[in-house]
């Protein structure tokens, strides 16, 4: 018989804080605060969001927590942004295109890159956040996509509480000083302001982005080679979180973060495996004779609350091993939303 899950996959809650905020520290990226205060308001508006408390969905945030159940440790943090765009903090991106040049005298064409600096008022969901303690990666239960993909489940749960598109930065390779190739070689030069001056700021007024930035193309080739190598480069600590979404359904999007260069991957929610697997069932204890793995989850008075588990579906009812049952603190015939992790 398989071991019983080590990880419990739940909402975070203020208690969180301490735990969470050194986790925060390691990914040290803007999506999760790494200032105590800051993140202290970020998990109490997410407790309101679980608790459908914050209707306007650009003020959503939904922080999910990984515990390891034997220690009550928090290994691996996750979220989502209910919507990133809006006229009053639009999302603003570097459209990735071509333009074609062909010279009849001489037969020759040429397929030029460019940049084209766009924005959206009317912005997509999406998911960040995502950390999971050194310590943990490599484990074989695979918290990095348990946690990844909870999000899934919660949206197909929550669909109206969400857009129909998704949407996910990936991180390009840092450097030294928290400092971007990217960004010192063009925002830096348009705004007068450091890479981490400008990230920080645009957390709070995004003013200045549509205020400096030319609307003229980048032409790429223009760019020094180091700068051209650099777009829409994924950071090597990143490139595990990349490979979980594109098994989920997200792709390349040809569009790139305006500070930092990294790229931008999506899609429509109808697109994302584990939401078109989602399905609801009752409860029922015994022993799966398949061993392919869910992700179940249960929301009631107790909170928002899933685990990875070998399961069976018959119909209407997924079979699960009775230390499910305590984990999550349900019982026989409970509803359950679920959907396959082995996807």
């Amino acid at each position: 018989m398989p071991s019983p899950p080590s990880f419990l996959l739940r909402e975070a809650r203020p208690a969180d804080h301490r735990q969470i905020l050194r986790l925060a520290r390691q990914l040290d990226s803007t999506t999760l605060p790494t200032d105590a205060g800051a993140l202290a308001e970020m998990l109490r508006c997410s407790k309101a969001s679980f608790a459908g408390k914050v209707h306007e969905r650009s003020r959503a945030r939904y922080v999910f927590a990984a515990e390891e159940i034997s220690n009550h440790r928090i290994v691996a943090v996750s979220m989502i942004i209910g919507k990133h765009g809006t006229p009053s903090s639009p999302h603003y991106y570097f459209e990735v295109a071509d333009d074609e040049r062909y010279s009849h005298s001489l037969k020759r064409m040429f397929r030029h890159t460019y940049l084209r600096f766009r924005y959206s008022m009317d912005g997509p969901t999406e998911i960040g956040g995502l950390i999971v303690d050194p310590a943990t990666r490599g484990h074989p239960e695979r918290i990095g996509k348990q946690i990844s993909w909870v999000r899934f489940l919660y949206i197909a749960r929550k669909r109206r509480r969400f857009e129909t598109q998704v949407l996910a930065e990936m991180l390009p390779p840092t450097m030294p000083g928290h400092g971007n190739r990217f960004w010192d070689h063009y925002g830096r030069l348009v705004t007068g302001l450091s890479y981490r001056q400008a990230d920080r700021l645009s957390t709070r007024d995004k003013e200045f982005i549509r205020a400096l930035f030319p609307d003229a193309p980048i032409y790429v080739l223009m760019l020094p080679e180091q700068i051209r190598s650099a777009i829409g480069e994924v950071g090597e600590n990143t490139r595990g979180a990349l490979r979980i979404l594109e098994q989920a359904g997200m792709h390349y999007l040809n569009q790139i973060d305006p500070f930092d260069g990294g790229p931008y991957y999506g899609c429509s929610i109808n697109e994302i495996a584990p939401i078109r697997s989602y399905a609801k069932y009752r409860a029922s204890v015994g022993t799966p004779g398949d061993t392919v793995r869910f992700l179940v989850s249960r929301q009631d008075e107790r909170g928002y609350r899933a685990v990875a588990s070998t399961a069976e579906t018959r119909k209407r009812q997924i079979i699960l091993p009775p230390p499910v049952f305590d984990i999550l603190n349900i019982r026989q015939a409970d509803q359950l939303d679920a959907t396959p992790l082995d996807a």
